[in-house]
This record gives C-alpha cells, sequence and structure tokens, in this order.
C-alpha cells in the first residue's frame, strides 16, 4: 500500500506537476473543440472519451493529496478551489446540470493552482485589494464628477454624448480610457472652443494619473510578495545551514571529547 509519505513524494514530484498540466491543457484544447458543432458532429464520441479521462485524472490527482497531506489538505484555499472545479467537472450531463456543466471552463482556471507563480501574482492580487479599491473608488468619484459636468456643459452641443447621466457616464468612461476621444471632443469644441480644457483635464486625471496609480499599487503588491518569497527562501537556507554547523560543531565537541578520555587514560596509565 502506498505510503502517505511516499504519496506525499509523488504530488510534490517535478514529474507529477508537469502531468497535471498537461492534463489541464488537454482539457483546455477539448473545450475549444467542443465550440465547432461540424467537430463534434464528426469526433463527439473521442472528445466525450476525452473528457472522461481528464475528469478522472483531476479525480485521482484530487484524491492523491487529499491523501498525502490529509487534514493540512483543507487548510490550502487552493485546494478548496480545485475541489470545487472537480465537483463541478463530474456533475452528470443531465438537463437539470446543464448550466453548472457550463462551469467546466474553470478547469482551465487550474492553471492558476498548478503553476506556482501564477499563485503568486493571484496572491499578490488578492493583498493588494484594499489599495486597489482605494483607487477605483477614486476613479469611480471622478468618472462621476466628469459625467456629472459634462451634462451640465455640454448637453446641448452633443446630446448623443451628454444628453442624460446615463450617455456621460459612457462618454467619461470612453474618454478614460483614451480610445476615440477627439471623435467626442471635436464637435464639442466647434461650439465651446475652451472645451478641450476640461478633456485634458480629465483624461490627465483618470489615464495618466489615477490609471497608473492603480497599475503601481498592484505592481507594489507584487514586489512584496516576491520579497516575501525570498524571504522565505532565505530562512530556510539559513536554517539548513545553521543545522549544517551545530552538527559539525558537535562532531568536533565529540572529537575534542574522546581525545580528553584519551589523554586521562594515558595519564592514569602513567
Amino acid at each position: 500500500m502506498l505510503s502517505r509519505a511516499r504519496a506525499g513524494a509523488v504530488v510534490e514530484s517535478d514529474l507529477f506537476q508537469r502531468t497535471v498540466l498537461c492534463v489541464i491543457l488537454v482539457n483546455a484544447v477539448a473545450l475549444g473543440l467542443e465550440t465547432s458543432p461540424s467537430v463534434v458532429a464528426r469526433y463527439g464520441t473521442l472528445l466525450d472519451l476525452v473528457e472522461a479521462l481528464v475528469v478522472t485524472a483531476f479525480s485521482c490527482e484530487v484524491l492523491l493529496r487529499l491523501y498525502a497531506r490529509g487534514r493540512a489538505f483543507f487548510r490550502d484555499p487552493w485546494n478548496w478551489f480545485d475541489l470545487v472545479v472537480v465537483s463541478t467537472a463530474i456533475i452528470p450531463a443531465t438537463n437539470v446540470f446543464s448550466v453548472l456543466r457550463m462551469l467546466r471552463i474553470l478547469g482551465l482556471a487550474r492553471l492558476v493552482s498548478v503553476v506556482s507563480s501564477l499563485r503568486r501574482v493571484v496572491s499578490a492580487m488578492l493583498a493588494a485589494i484594499p489599495g486597489i479599491g482605494s483607487t477605483i473608488a477614486m476613479l469611480v468619484v471622478a468618472l462621476y464628477s466628469g459625467a456629472l459636468l459634462g451634462t451640465q456643459l455640454f448637453r446641448d452641443a452633443a446630446p448623443e454624448y451628454f444628453g442624460d447621466l446615463e450617455h456621460s457616464l459612457f462618454t467619461m468612461f470612453e474618454i478614460m480610457t483614451v480610445e476615440n476621444w477627439p471623435s467626442v471632443a471635436g464637435p464639442i469644441m466647434e461650439k465651446h472652443p475652451t472645451a478641450w480644457l476640461f478633456f485634458v483635464a480629465y483624461i490627465v486625471l483618470t489615464a495618466f494619473i489615477l490609471l497608473n496609480l492603480l497599475i503601481g499599487v498592484i505592481v507594489s503588491a507584487m514586489e512584496i510578495e516576491l520579497n516575501r518569497d525570498r524571504w522565505q527562501a532565505d530562512q530556510e537556507l539559513e536554517r539548513i545551514q545553521h543545522e549544517a554547523v551545530m552538527a559539525e560543531l558537535q562532531h568536533l565537541r565529540a572529537a575534542v571529547t574522546r581525545l580528553e578520555e584519551r589523554a586521562a587514560h594515558q595519564d592514569a596509565g602513567v
């Protein structure tokens, strides 16, 4: 019978991780092929077989990790995510569960739980949520304020863009992305020559300052996460080196003790 220690070694091996990654990629290709009616009509049976094999592989992988780690398996949020994905994949193909089976596409998201570098990116994003939330709140305030001001100033000049608050919000969001904003500002500037001040100020505030601030918050969180991993790696290296030094000191101490005992025996013999 496979011991838990042996199962843990298998789960942590590079070969096991690469195999799981290959299964995820095969699942991604199969899901893409299922979107083509002609492919399904011709190779539907083969695709069903691939799906069954993928689900079986996912289930065996999760069960093996559960056996290897025991209760510790449930302490990792990524393991819960894998359980949800696998449970969704094994739902029977009936009309009652047809909507839930559409969530099989979450199997592609398992790349995040398998690849450690992607896990670090997601962890950094989650750690940056407070800063991201504050920056997004500032963006929303700027967007809403710009829409109100634009409605009051340019409702008559461009009703198709600023006729009401709903259209103004969409227009200001489009301008914030700096996508085709001259086509919006051009007709308005023909009637209000100084309107460029409003658009330039809004673009500088949102597109150049707040959006870059949002990117800066995310990059900062990723650097912190990367430095945390490096710190943990350094701590592990220091622990190994400390254990090696202590083992060497114990060896030297034992050697000195033996020499002292031998010298004491020689003195006693004399």
